[in-house]
């Protein structure tokens, strides 16, 4: 079977996204293509119409509007293949994201909603026909393992212990408080035991890239907290209200100002998610300090890391223990084995067991039929395919730095556009033999400088236009002042 992925190029500079997307063409099985699809793409309405399986990706995100392109939105709408969706951070405008299932007709979604959450969040009375699959956020990647670098043992290490976070605000609740606090609070434990660490919530202290792994390897040990948030914003309520009281507050509520509206939703549904952070410290063979939590009940305190009360009033306990390296290296070692060495939770595992799924499922949905026996879509909208932002398929993701170079040529064009619009606009207004004195005057000053004589005032001002000039409007000025030089010539 042909499976096509849908994805955004401007989030592949995040390894645990690339890993996710790679990880589809190297396991599933079945022959994989990519397809950009945010921030104005273009592409051909039939392009979903060689392939049995769709697969749009969470970095897609169906919530911005406008952010995934209207064209793909159509094509999805018409396919007749089996439409699988992941999706991640589900608590952001929840009934956006229900609403676009719904729309899309998507007929499998990878949620990481634990199973036992999932009627909460997407009730099966509002979804016949789909599939729910609660998955993990991401998984181990033998490509990134590959590309680790190599072991320190813990005793060379140089950082005693090291964490990178940020504070994400106070509407996502005690989950989401819980990656700035313990950066907070563990630094001020190290400072006050006088325990070296690196300890960073600042955006510019980022780390991605094999550059993220060299760290997490060169750490004795490392923070971390359950990922996700329990407080879902179905409607976008919390946000409007942590809008309107940074307004009237004039800056932006702390957690305990804000408290009074996520508390009780903080109750009702149970995330506790691993992180591929885990699975990224497991391959390094780093313990892990965590905040002791549930963690998709893939890992066990005090076995596969050290739990760190979320009171934190066994802090200096846990920084004790970090001087313990035959602990430390054991537990290492046994977190290692569990989680990668197993392979129980490697991309590996989790696309063989994915793709039996898909194909039963694929089997079992009426909308379903074969390439071959798909009714042709009545398409006959059509395209500019030599626009910079036109999107084929590929057989890789492709990285930010594409976008970036198709962005800018697409800026380019549509400044040309104005420029050419507005340029013969002016023209119109000018004679015949008014616009023909301009030309040529331009060709006196051009030539003058290909020479070196000296400009006069009029040929000064008409250079420096030019050299504002769009490069579509030069093209087509220059064509222009070569039948000028033409007719002089005869």
């Amino acid at each position: 079977m042909k499976m096509l992925v849908a994805y955004s190029m401007v989030s592949t500079h995040v390894q645990t996204t690339r890993d996710y997307l790679e990880a589809a063409a190297r396991y599933s099985g079945f022959e994989t293509s990519f397809l950009h699809v945010t921030l104005a793409a273009r592409m051909a309405p039939d392009v979903l119409e060689p392939y049995d399986v769709l697969f749009h990706n969470y970095c897609s995100r169906l919530i911005f509007d406008g952010f995934v392109s209207p064209g793909y939105l159509d094509a999805v709408r018409r396919f007749k293949g089996l439409k699988i969706l992941a999706v991640q951070d589900e608590y952001d405008t929840t009934d956006k994201l229900k609403a676009a299932i719904r729309d899309l007709g998507f007929h499998v979604v990878l949620t990481c909603v634990p199973k036992s959450e999932v009627e909460k969040v997407y009730p099966a009375a509002e979804f016949p026909g789909v599939t729910f699959m609660s998955v993990l956020t991401g998984y181990v990647s033998d490509a990134f393992a590959a590309q680790a670098p190599k072991l320190v043992p813990l005793r060379q290490r140089s950082i005693p212990l090291g964490y990178r976070g940020r504070d994400i605000g106070p509407i996502y609740g005690r989950l989401g408080r819980d990656k700035f606090e313990i950066g907070l609070r563990m630094r001020q434990e190290c400072a006050d035991a006088k325990f070296a660490c690196d300890i960073a919530m600042d955006e510019k202290s980022r780390i991605y890239g094999t550059a993220w792994l060299e760290f997490i390897g060169n750490c004795r040990a490392m923070l971390g907290t359950e990922s996700g948030s329990n407080v879902f914003d179905f409607d976008g309520s919390i946000r409007e209200k942590f809008q309107s009281l940074s307004t009237s507050l004039g800056r932006t509520p702390t957690y305990e100002e804000f408290e009074v509206f996520t508390a009780a939703k903080d109750r009702e549904i149970s995330m506790g998610q691993i992180s591929p952070r885990v699975f990224e410290c497991a391959l390094m063979r780093t313990p892990m300090v965590l905040l002791r939590g549930r963690y998709s009940d893939a890992i066990e305190a005090d076995v596969h890391y050290i739990p760190l009360e979320k009171d934190y009033s066994n802090a200096r306990d846990v920084l004790r223990k970090l001087e313990d390296f035959d602990a430390l290296e054991a537990m290492a070692e046994r977190t290692y084995k569990h989680l990668v060495g197993s392979g129980r939770f490697g991309y590996r595992q989790f696309w063989t067991g994915l793709a039996e799924q898909l194909l039963q499922t694929r089997n079992d949905v009426r909308a379903v039929a074969s390439t071959a026996a798909r009714e042709a879509s009545a398409v006959t909208e059509d395209v500019d395919r030599s626009h910079p932002l036109f999107e084929v398929v590929t057989a890789a993701p492709k990285t930010p730095d594409d976008y970036k170079r198709q962005a800018a040529a697409a800026d380019q064009l549509d400044l040309g556009s104005v420029a050419s619009a507005s340029f013969n606009t002016l023209l119109r207004r000018l004679s015949r033999r008014r616009r023909l004195g301009i030309g040529l005057a331009l060709k006196r000053a051009l030539d003058a400088k290909k020479v070196g004589e000296r400009q006069t005032a009029s040929g000064r001002v008409l250079l420096l236009a030019w050299k504002v000039t769009p490069p579509q409007i030069k093209s087509r000025l220059e064509v222009t002042l070569g039948q000028i030089e033409y007719v002089q010539r005869q």
